[in-house]
């Protein structure tokens, strides 16, 4: 069990009591308005606890306001109470280190204000914070701390919750028994409480357990139980799609894929919206595993992909590690063991005290395994034994039989026969007691392979049966290919060429419909995708930094504006001082020049002069104080003028530095996008036309060389000799392909189309019957100065395309004629097949990916490759078709050089 899978087993911890959350929420709202004081901050509190796991915005809103009030009112229990929640929410969003900073507070103040009951939960909050960062230590020494209070308490509620947080600490160390009993005495405690939200959420966990150890009768037994209490509380919409996402993967498990989707997709639309991140990333981890075991590459990649991106950004680091495993898996099958090595390396990089036990298991599983196929096998014993002790000590059957058939396959590799046979029985029995039957479809396949490498053909057989079944249960398409290749070296063993044919083109068909080149391309797009994205925050990194710059200045400014300012006002205050003293100095003199008599009052007005010059001095000293300043200011005016000359620079360095990383961002997208389209039409054309000449040379070579009689070997070898001529053909116009993009005049040549028309239907004969009515009239044009590579393959996937989507209800019928119109070519196909509604299908012509039939094998490219290639020719393509009337397709191409070059020029 992985830390996401922690989180689906503790997130309800405050939902579980919101059946009738929307009543609670509406009343406490009213009341709010009313109360007052200490009051208020109960209420307050009380709609933050209810809104935690359904509105994050109001959370945010109730939370501040009740710290605020509770702090003005010095209010210590609703101040605890409230960082305790806040708490709770900032590690429900992943935010652990202010998670853990807040609830300490929380604890703190709810000691401090002698609230035994608060600081049990907060107690608990802080396990399950811990629990949730995988620091399994930490959660123990908090889970102890509070139930050393909860124990004695009246509150069962709360005393269940601290029961089925210990069952999930237990059940991260795969301890099953410890597991079993804390989560069977929450159950207990539960059943006899009247909210019944709480007991369902306890069977979800329950459930989910038995899952994950393979045992889907009881899981299912359990959704089933918690779906009649989840019915009659409708409320609940979390609970529903807590049991959607568990129904979805036992019905994956029972092979009942579509309905299994549409489960998964709705869990997965709520968990979103409603920002359950660690949910919504176990999902899609779930998503990729499945996909991935049917050999759905692209669909597990697209999944992972996206919870590897939502991780990194909310440093879901031991989630990050598992996908980056299972993404690994993904390039071992693929055939990418280099990349799959990496990617096992990196996902260990996390280490041994972060990682879980089952997840570095994992990654050594999938290190030994590439190492294997390198043919490392004394290293990759080593892995392998390790990760074999650590699923011994978990007691994880399902780890020890995939441990156990990958010892067998590295057994195998090395000739040790024996010993590989007895791994596999092993590994099968694991399997058998969960069951496991994807462990159980590949010892199978290992023992028939074994058996047929010992020479014991009828064991070989039976085990084979075996693995094919299991494997066509789960649609396992991985072991359905090594089934095949094993049948078919069984087959030709047995001197039964024609059956070991068969099996030899199945394999084929298979392998190429879940081992396509555009699946490991688009894993290298992904991968650029994630380059550029770092570049493009990089460069947001730099226009922050050029903000903050600017910020700066106008600070600078500012604080020059206000000195300017003051300086100016002390400029005002020395003249008003100047005048005051002036004032001063003429009343002086009219007294002087007053009555003698007065001598005392004289005397006065002397002192009083006296001060007045000694106050005039202090003024100039002043003065030349503030005149220092001033020069001052005005230097740091000018040094402020420089700095902001000198940031303008770095400014217009930088818009020109991210001006440039971002045109070579857009030309090297461009290149990668035309680059990759090209390897498209490549790579299709070549897997369409050598396929065929291909199989046939495989099946001519084995019955050469099991034909006795010399004549009939003539025979065979005349048409192998035959067969390879076709095939040096097709090499060299598909060289000629190649070179067309750098030299495209110089395969302009004299093109007779009936030749080029029966050359397609010969690469197709294996497709047809005998019943199909193929004709051809090109008397009106029989010759046209083209391509021949090019207008060869059109014809080929044209008339491809009648045969793979012709109607079941009457006998195939193609028409393929040419003429002359308006000094143009037109090539005209008709087919009485399926058709589809144009009209309706008008925006998704001839686009890359787009099918109109999903019962035929097809990955929407046919139509897409033919309108490129006559677009290469300069030519252009038109389509009439109906549903139930078959399809026609109109192909207008220059008829000589001389027109061709025109247009180009044009």
């Amino acid at each position: 069990m992985n830390c996401g899978r922690a989180f689906f087993i503790i997130s309800s911890l405050i939902s579980c009591s919101a059946f009738a959350q929307s009543r609670i929420t509406d009343s406490l709202e009213q009341k709010l308005e009313k109360a007052h004081g200490t009051a208020k901050v109960d209420i307050l509190n009380q709609l933050t606890y209810e809104f935690i796991t359904h509105d994050n915005d109001k959370v945010i809103k109730y939370n501040g306001d009740a710290l605020r009030l509770s702090k003005e009112i010095n209010y210590l229990k609703g101040e605890a109470k409230a960082y305790t929640y806040r708490g709770v929410n900032e590690y429900l969003t992943a935010q652990f280190p202010e998670a853990h900073k807040d609830l300490h507070r929380g604890l703190k103040l709810a000691i401090k204000a002698g609230d035994i009951t608060l600081q049990g939960y907060t107690l608990l909050q802080l396990g399950n914070c811990s629990l949730e960062d995988v620091h399994m230590d930490s959660a123990l020494l908090y889970f102890k701390r509070s139930y050393e209070i909860i124990k004695d308490s009246t509150d069962p509620v709360t005393l269940s919750k601290l029961y089925r947080n210990i069952s999930a600490l237990y059940g991260q160390h795969h301890q099953v028994d410890s597991q079993r009993i804390y989560l069977e005495r929450a159950i207990a405690i539960r059943r006899l409480l009247p909210n019944k939200a709480l007991l369902a959420e306890a069977l979800l966990l329950k459930a989910n357990t038995r899952l994950r150890l393979g045992d889907f009768p009881g899981a299912d037994a359990l959704v089933k139980e918690v779906e009649g209490i989840v019915n009659v509380n409708l409320e609940n919409e979390e609970n529903r799609n807590d049991i959607n996402h568990l129904k979805a993967l036992i019905l994956f498990h029972q092979g009942k894929f579509d309905d299994a989707s549409t489960l998964l997709d709705s869990a997965r639309n709520y968990y979103f919206r409603t920002s359950l991140l660690r949910k919504y990333v176990t999902l899609l981890i779930d998503l990729g595993k499945v996909f991935s075991d049917r050999g759905e590459y692209e669909l597990a990649l697209n999944n992972l992909y996206d919870a590897l991106k939502l991780s990194q950004l909310r440093g879901f680091e031991v989630e990050t590690s598992i996908i980056r495993n299972q993404i690994g898996w993904i390039n071992y099958n693929l055939g990418d063991v280099t990349q799959a090595l990496r990617l096992a390396d990196e996902a260990m990089s996390l280490g041994s005290q972060r990682l879980l036990p089952g997840d570095l298991a994992n990654a050594l599983t999938l290190k030994g395994v590439g190492l294997t196929d390198l043919k490392d096998f004394g290293q990759a014993r080593f892995l392998l034994d390790s990760a074999f002790h650590i699923y011994k000590r978990l007691g994880d059957d399902r780890g020890l039989s995939e441990t156990l058939m990958n010892l067998g396959y590295l057994e195998g590799n090395r000739g040790n026969y024996n010993e590989a046979l007895q791994l596999y029985r092993e590994s099968a029995q694991h399997a058998e007691s969960i069951p496991f039957r994807y462990g159980l479809a590949w010892s199978s396949w290992g023992m028939g392979d074994i058996y047929f490498k010992l020479g014991d053909f009828e064991k070989s057989a039976h085990f084979l049966d075996q693995s094919e079944s299991y494997a066509h249960a789960i649609d396992s398409k991985e072991i359905l290919v090594l089934n095949f290749n094993t049948r078919r070296d069984l087959l030709a063993a047995q001197h039964r060429f024609e059956e070991a044919l068969v099996f030899s083109r199945r394999s084929s068909r298979l392998r190429d419909s879940i081992h396509r080149a555009d699946v490991a391309r688009r894993f290298l797009n992904l991968e650029k995708i994630q380059e550029i994205e770092q570049r493009d925050r990089d460069i947001e990194v730099l226009q922050k930094d050029k903000l903050l710059a600017q910020d700066k200045i106008h600070l600078q400014e500012a604080r020059l504006k206000q000195l300017s300012i003051m300086i100016i006002g002390g400029i005002i205050g020395l003249i008003l001082l100047a005048v005051i003293a002036f004032v001063y100095y003429r009343f002086y003199s009219r007294i002087k020049s007053l009555n003698v008599a007065i001598t005392e009052r004289n005397n006065r007005i002397q002192t009083q002069a006296n001060k007045l010059q000694e106050v005039n001095s202090e003024l100039e000293r002043l003065y030349g104080e503030v005149s220092e300043q001033k020069e001052k200011i005005q230097a740091q005016a000018e040094e402020l003028t420089t700095t902001n000359r000198n940031i303008s620079d770095i400014n217009r360095s930088l818009e020109k530095l991210v001006e440039q990383k971002t045109h070579e961002l857009r030309t090297t997208n461009e290149e990668l996008m035309k680059y990759n389209n090209e390897l498209l039409q490549f790579s299709y054309t070549v897997s369409h036309n050598l396929r065929g000449p291909v199989v046939r040379l495989m099946g001519l070579s084995d019955l050469a060389l099991a034909e006795n009689d010399l004549t009939l070997a003539r025979q065979w070898i005349g048409l192998i000799g035959k067969t390879t001529h076709e095939l040096d053909t097709i090499i060299k116009d598909l060289s000629k392909i190649l070179d067309l993009r750098n030299k495209p005049h110089q395969y302009h040549e004299p093109v007779g189309l009936q030749a080029e028309w029966n050359q397609a239907r010969s690469l197709l004969q294996g497709n047809l019957t005998g019943s199909e009515e193929i004709v051809s009239n090109f008397e009106s044009l029989p010759e046209l100065t083209t391509v021949r590579a090019l207008l060869q393959s059109i014809f080929y996937n044209l008339l491809s395309n009648a045969i793979k989507f012709q109607s079941p209800e009457r006998n195939l019928k193609v028409i393929a004629t040419s003429r002359v119109e308006y000094g143009k070519a037109i090539l005209e196909i008709t087919d009485n097949g399926l058709g589809f509604n144009t009209q309706r299908n008008k925006e998704k012509l001839f686009k890359l990916y787009n099918r109109f039939h999903t019962h035929v094998e097809g990955r929407g490219l046919g139509l897409y490759l033919i309108k490129s290639q006559i677009e290469v020719l300069h030519g252009s393509i038109e389509v009439e078709s109906e549903p139930g009337r078959g399809s026609m397709f109109r192909v207008v191409l220059p008829i000589s050089v001389e027109e061709t070059e025109y247009r180009q020029l044009a």
